[in-house]
């Protein structure tokens, strides 16, 4: 980019920090525990019900066009006739915007859930899953600079808006205590490109400076893994060490977080996200006896900055909420023979 460009106040010192930060350009998430389906389509329907939820972020509150990103997900346990394969389904619905840059995007997802028992005999169940939908890319023409952003060649003086197909791969295995995903995103690769020319009739013709403007999504892939141990003797108290890696094989992001919940009813716990942020987060679960036939859970994080961002950041916060519709599993088939139709 050239050095007017860099004069950018809006969009440069943001994308500046969050790349070399990061240098990813998937949404960051602070409770990746709540946000399983869009990161690994192969958790769609592993809750065995219905569940939708919404999760909000502000990251990095105090920076003018700071990163905001919301994010609205459903999904399902169903069966498929004839080859009793059980399997899962949903919708996800993303909006990240960073300065003039704003990503958004549907996708369906789908799980064939495959019985697995690998991990210490224990009953469990691998997700095959894939989500495939449109991700649209855009920039915004609301700039801010220090010098004349439209005689540069590099900045889109217009705005523009490109829709692309979008592929997803996850697989995901689960038990009653332990959770293992693998997941693949942006498996297309998709490059967003335009051009056009500043508004000649504003700054006249020999100021019109034609701009060409082009954008490469990388393929990110990540690894969460989980555990729940019971307090011996103090059943009513669950420890839940995670751990989240998410890399564009040439950076990586490392986040280690414990939770504690008590008696299925108040969370509380902390993430340690390497060289960027210390997290506190908190929530509530109401179960059954509360929410007819289901529960909600409710979530709040907030991230400490540790990074050089610190210096103009208040911090980022995140909020969840989540309903899951409990669904009735069948009585298994009994059968029996009697003497008289032997």
């Amino acid at each position: 980019m050239s050095i007017k460009a860099l004069k950018i106040i809006s969009l440069t010192i943001l994308c500046g920090c969050y790349f070399s930060a990061q240098a990813q350009q998937d949404p960051q998430f602070s409770m990746n525990f709540a946000n399983k389906l869009l990161i690994n389509p192969g958790y769609a329907g592993m809750n065995d019900g219905i569940c939708a939820y919404l999760l909000t972020r502000q990251q990095w509150v105090g920076f003018e066009g700071n990163p905001e990103t919301y994010v609205f997900g459903a999904h399902g346990t169903f069966m498929i006739p004839g080859i009793n394969l059980k399997s899962g389904g949903g919708l996800t619905i993303m909006g990240d915007g960073l300065g003039q840059m704003h990503f958004s995007g549907i996708k369906g997802v789908y799980s064939a859930h495959i019985p697995l028992n690998f991990i210490g005999g224990k009953p469990g169940h691998l997700g095959v899953g894939v989500s495939a939908g449109m991700l649209q890319f855009s920039v915004g023409n609301n700039w801010r600079s220090l010098d004349e952003f439209y005689l540069d060649p590099l900045i889109p003086d217009e705005g523009y808006s490109i829709g692309t197909f979008d592929l997803d791969a996850g697989l995901y295995y689960k038990t009653k205590d332990i959770y293992v995903g693998l997941a693949a995103s942006h498996l297309t690769a998709q490059s967003y490109s335009a051009s056009g020319s500043n508004f000649v009739d504003t700054y006249g013709p020999d100021q019109a400076v034609a701009w060409n403007s082009s954008f490469s999504m990388e393929r990110h892939y990540s690894l969460m893994a989980g555990y729940d141990f019971e307090i011996p003797n103090y059943n009513l108290f669950v420890l839940k060490p995670s751990v989240y890696i998410k890399t564009n094989l040439k950076s990586a992001q490392f986040d280690l977080n414990l939770i504690g919940e008590w008696n299925h009813f108040i969370w509380a716990g902390a993430t340690y996200r390497y060289t960027d942020a210390a997290v506190v987060m908190g929530g509530l679960n109401l179960g059954s006896n509360i929410i007819p036939k289901g529960n909600i859970r409710f979530g709040y994080s907030y991230d400490i900055t540790t990074s050089a961002v610190v210096q103009g950041s208040n911090g980022s916060h995140e909020f969840f909420a989540q309903y899951c519709l409990t669904l009735k599993k069948q009585p298994p088939v009994q059968k029996h023979k009697t003497v008289r139709f032997l």
